[in-house]
């Protein structure tokens, strides 16, 4: 872990007022250890509090945190280029969050720093400067951090991530990764600040999400085999749609099924190469997917469950489609003696 730079602003507003200031810091923070571990228990809580990931919203250009962080990724790795994307851009939000009745302030700590070969620059708002810690230095005018006390890391209230290694040269990756309080309506004029994009869709997701657990494979000490999996997995996210709006929240998935919450983003990003948000509305004819199977040649079409490999109503066997069921067979011979 190597943090590169790091300072705090603060803005001052309280819910259902117009009124916001902005105190900023006048320089940046001096980097040393415990600041540094800090950073990286703020990376660590990060990756579990992703709720979605992004690009920046075309046209963004006169956007200062767009802008300033477009320049600092190509060969502007200044401080001052560090300090115009946080002061400029906290300039820009005090202006347009005096609309916005029900936010609040708070502060906003950013960073750059580099982590298991992968750089990035981070804004993470904290609304309780007690979690963090967080002094006002008059005789510097900044605002410090005492790392030699115990920081809560879950008290980040919204955060802004952007891979600059994925930013730099991966075309068709979402290089931005939000935390944003689920039902905030409020949190809208943070998305708008960061200037990122609506994201990826539910039937996008969905279809990601399945190809990637279908590429996982069976958890290890799964009584049964890939069709009751399959199924296993299609069954619990139907349960917890009823439960969650409709949505699916992939890290309790990946609990439920692999013991770890992070494996199936982790996988996503590694080894299918696309970010995977951590909770998402599900596009209910994709999820089907993962139970039903089609195939069609001229003039035959057919549609199955996995239920019907299960019970064997269908075999697949010596480069055939066998179909086992009175049902059918009853229904084909009554159209074949009508026509007759």
């Amino acid at each position: 872990m190597k943090l590169n730079r790091i300072i705090i602003h603060e803005l001052i507003k309280e819910a259902g007022k117009t009124e916001a200031s902005f105190v900023p810091s006048t320089s940046l923070l001096v980097v040393n250890e415990g600041l540094t571990s800090m950073i990286q228990d703020v990376h660590e809580s990060f990756e579990k509090l992703i709720n979605s990931y992004h690009k920046f919203k075309p046209n963004s250009e006169r956007k200062a945190i767009y802008i300033n962080a477009y320049k600092y990724s190509n060969d502007d790795e200044t401080d001052e280029r560090f300090l115009n994307w946080s002061r400029l851009g906290m300039r820009e939000l005090e202006g347009a969050i005096k609309s916005v009745p029900f936010a609040t302030g708070g502060y906003y700590v950013f960073s750059d720093y580099e982590i298991n070969g992968l750089k990035f620059l981070s804004i993470v708002i904290v609304r309780n400067k007690e979690a963090f810690n967080i002094k006002w230095d008059p005789a510097a005018e900044m605002y410090n951090v005492d790392s030699t006390e115990n920081i809560n890391i879950e008290q980040m209230a919204m955060g802004f991530r952007l891979n600059l290694n994925l930013y730099r040269g991966i075309a068709n990756r979402n290089y931005i990764a939000l935390i944003n309080k689920k039902g905030d309506g409020a949190s809208q004029y943070f998305k708008d600040w960061v200037c990122v994009d609506d994201g990826t869709g539910p039937q996008q997701n969905t279809n990601n999400f399945i190809n990637i657990i279908k590429e996982i494979g069976l958890p290890e000490n799964f009584e049964g085999d890939e069709d009751s999996f399959f199924k296993h997995v299609f069954e619990s996210i139907q349960n917890e749609q009823k439960s969650n709006q409709g949505n699916v929240n992939v890290d309790r998935i990946s609990e439920l099924f692999y013991r770890d919450r992070a494996r199936i983003r982790r996988y996503a990003e590694d080894e299918y190469g696309q970010e995977l948000d951590s909770e998402f509305k599900v596009h209910k004819e994709s999820l089907r997917k993962l139970i039903r199977f089609k195939a069609a040649v001229k003039g035959i079409s057919i549609s199955l469950d996995i239920d019907h490999f299960q019970n064997e109503t269908v075999v697949l066997q010596d480069n055939s489609v066998i179909i086992r069921s009175q049902s059918i067979y009853d229904q084909l011979l009554k159209q074949r003696k009508d026509e007759n």
